[in-house]
């Protein structure tokens, strides 16, 4: 009784948490919209389209970011056993506003027009008053892991690696972050903002637990060790159940090649990570190991899952990649030259999930992806990926062929 008790309060405060921010968000949206005309008609502002339509005071103590993401992208499978369905995908549209009003307070937000179940991609407000601090509430992307933590518009790969799955993506919740001169550190208190439609008071996932640190031995441009450890500890949704499935690194199919099917009997599911990436001037090494830990109820046995992934990029025109030791994570690539600037990678990724116990046969999938990428603006880049899929006999021994190509602009 006293388990079910403390179940249920924590589930009550999930779906409460959940209408207050469906019912704040409107209001945030109405702040940001409603700013513009404040901002924009003030004496001294102009505008900067070098990053962003920009507006800025005179003092800097109001400013005003439009800016935005288009990828398009066009997919070809060679299929094995499963129809794919080669075709054309507009795979985000976005368009992102970040105004900074009073004094150390920033409200963003950002919609998407592609994506039908969550337009709001994100919608938060930040305090940085303290020194070496941030404090922020509304939806943004959970700190876990390296990809994850690196923007859409900075990967190396069209997609991030398979491995991604086991973790936790952008929900709404309570975070802090802090850093110092060579590390730092990120955690919040989460729960999912998607609410079923066929019954507006359950939440699709429980509260959750997430945390990030990244160390940096040595720092300096163009030259750098990155080492992180992420964590997360999860509830399931109201009926206690998981499901673990993942496209092969392409949106343009919905097919999922492996998947555990539901999990019921969840009582909670922990996942860790370790990260790592070396960068020597124009090339990089980067690399993560990830493992998911499901604990059920019932007498129902335990299950492990885990992924990895590692990759070696080269930027042929001697760029390189640009690195945050204040985010852990990777920033835009400016070319250098006037022909821009050519990167080429080589990945493999690796994901089971086939559990420990033998209970789960969900198939194991690893992926050997070839990519180019050509940088040239620093607001515009083309990607051509070529992946090679092998799946085991759990999977259906499905080993397809994926040549995928994207433009992508971002201001």
């Amino acid at each position: 009784m006293e388990k079910y008790s403390k179940t249920c309060l924590m589930r009550n405060i999930v779906t409460s948490c959940s209408l207050t921010y469906r019912g704040l968000r409107p209001i945030l949206l109405f702040l940001l919209l409603a700013s513009m005309p404040l901002l924009t008609s003030a004496k001294g502002f102009v505008a900067n389209t070098s990053d962003g339509i920009a507006y800025n005071s005179p003092n800097n103590a109001l400013s005003l970011k439009l800016g935005g993401r288009i990828h398009f992208d066009g997919t070809y499978f060679d299929e094995d056993k499963t129809t794919l369905h080669s075709g054309w995908l507009l795979r985000r549209m976005r368009l992102s506003l970040r105004i900074n009003l009073i004094k150390d307070w920033r409200l963003s937000g950002q919609y998407d027009f592609v994506d039908e179940e969550e337009r709001y991609n994100s919608l938060w407000i930040r305090y940085s008053g303290f020194k070496l601090m941030n404090l922020i509430a509304g939806q943004f992307e959970e700190p876990f892991g390296l990809e994850k933590s690196t923007s859409s518009n900075h990967i190396t790969f069209m997609e991030r690696a398979l491995p991604n799955i086991l973790g936790p993506g952008t929900n709404v919740g309570f975070g802090v972050s802090h850093w110092g001169k060579n590390w730092s550190s990120s955690g919040g208190l989460f729960w999912e903002t998607y609410i079923e439609e066929s019954d507006p008071f359950a939440a699709k996932e429980g509260m959750g637990l997430t945390g990030r640190f990244t160390k940096v031995p040595f720092h300096r441009r163009g030259w750098n060790l990155h080492l992180g450890v992420s964590g997360s500890y999860r509830l399931p949704d109201n009926r206690d159940r998981i499901r673990i499935r993942t496209r092969p690194e392409s949106r343009t199919t919905d097919e999922k090649l492996i998947s555990t099917g539901w999990l019921r009997d969840v009582e909670s599911y922990t996942t860790g990570a370790l990260e790592a990436a070396l960068l020597i001037g124009p090339f990089s090494l980067q690399g993560e190991y990830t493992k998911m830990f499901v604990d059920r109820e019932n007498g129902q046995d335990n299950e492990s899952f885990d992924g990895n992934y590692i990759y070696v990029s080269w930027f042929v025109t001697g760029e390189h990649r640009p690195y945050s030791v204040k985010s852990g994570a990777f920033n835009r690539v400016k070319p250098v030259g006037t022909n821009g600037a050519w990167e080429l990678a080589l990945r493999r990724s690796h994901l089971n999930l086939n559990s420990g116990t033998g209970n789960i046969r969900g198939g194991k999938q690893t992926n050997m992806t070839w990519g180019l990428n050509w940088y040239f603006h620093q607001s515009a880049r083309l990607m051509l990926n070529y992946i090679q899929v092998d799946t085991d006999n759990y999977a259906g021994d499905d080993d397809p062929t994926i040549i995928q190509l994207r433009l992508q602009l971002a201001i």
